[in-house]
């Protein structure tokens, strides 16, 4: 046995475990068969959701080799690219110090996992601490593993309700278990992390959207009604709104490692914000629908219309990113599947 200790003044505790078996990549080689000289290592996890196989596509064609970390009950394993630069590593986030067996020399590691993203779930306690007590031991861990950039990801949901301009000194405001908890990991690595030499960063994406979106998206069920022609019934969509392609998110976190980037929170968003109703109508357009759109069928709740107005200024200024696909284009994509 083994047992994994934290090396700081109260965090949380690491399981006891027995070490893991040899890992493998995507094609069920050993790793230990594979030639990493010279090779840049990333670990990701979370690595079946849709930002984490765009970002994985991307760094394998950068000469990275990823280490993704998947769920052992996954059902998303499918996802995950062909590929013999990806090793597989089945460990669940409650035990991530399993991670520390595997003996990885990485460069950065991406965490993406989290429980309770969407619907109802995003305000259940439960999962949000689960999700967020899972989130500062893999920080910890890294550390521990002498991994010099951890890149996190946080959410939009942190500033809560806000009709400023967004920047990444606006006040953290949020309102739902899922935006809180994503905030206080934040304001938890930027204390561990603010006495050492190594990187914190925390990335704020604010509406991302791609081929693999849930069927439960506001976008995803608009499709589905235009297609059929049926009436979309509506709030009245005049908040602002801000679509970034999924694979212009993954650019952005890219780039936050390849540019080596100073500690701190980015926002991430296409940065061009309008009215919602824009791009409902947009799509109708595009899908050459008769749908009738029932704007105002559904009422604002008060004080909980989120208005959409990220500064990405700060991404921009410290990478060059620029995204590349408009609105248009990444619905065509999507509608491509």
């Amino acid at each position: 046995k083994r047992v994994s200790i934290s090396p700081f003044k109260d965090s949380l505790e690491y399981k006891v475990f027995y070490p893991p078996t040899n890992p493998t990549n995507s094609y069920g080689e050993s790793i230990k068969a594979i030639k990493l000289a010279d090779m840049k290592r990333v670990i990701v996890t979370g690595a079946t959701s849709n930002i984490a196989i765009s970002l994985i596509n991307k760094l394998i064609r950068e000469k990275y080799y990823v280490y993704a970390v998947i769920r052992p009950d996954t059902k998303n394993r499918y996802k995950i690219p062909q590929n013999d630069k990806i090793s597989v590593l089945d460990i669940d986030m409650e035990e991530i110090s399993k991670l520390g067996d595997y003996n990885i020399r990485a460069c950065a590691i991406y965490h993406f996992a989290w429980e309770g993203i969407r619907g109802e779930e995003r305000n259940n306690s439960y999962l949000q601490a689960k999700s967020s007590a899972a989130a500062k031991r893999c920080m910890e861990l890294s550390v521990k593993m002498n991994i010099p950039f951890f890149i996190g990801i946080g959410s939009q949901a942190e500033y809560g309700v806000t009709k400023d301009l967004i920047t990444e000194d606006t006040e953290l405001k949020p309102l739902s278990e899922y935006g809180k908890k994503k905030a206080e990991a934040y304001n938890y690595g930027v204390q561990l992390y603010q006495d050492s030499s190594y990187t914190f960063i925390w990335a704020r994406i604010f509406s991302a959207f791609g081929q693999e979106d849930n069927r439960d998206t506001l976008l995803m069920q608009c499709i589905q009604k235009m297609k059929l022609n049926q009436p979309v019934n509506l709030s009245p969509c005049e908040h602002l709104w801000d679509y970034t392609y999924v694979d212009d998110v993954a650019e952005a976190l890219l780039l936050l490692l390849d540019k080596k980037v100073k500690s701190g929170a980015y926002n991430i968003s296409y940065g061009k914000p309008r009215k919602l109703k824009e791009y409902i109508i947009q799509m109708k357009k595009l899908l050459h629908s008769d749908s009738i759109l029932n704007f105002g069928a559904i009422p604002y709740i008060e004080d909980t219309v989120v208005q959409m107005n990220p500064d990405v200024s700060k991404l921009v200024t410290a990478t060059d990113w620029k995204p590349e696909v408009d609105f248009i284009e990444g619905i065509s994509r999507v509608l491509k599947g």
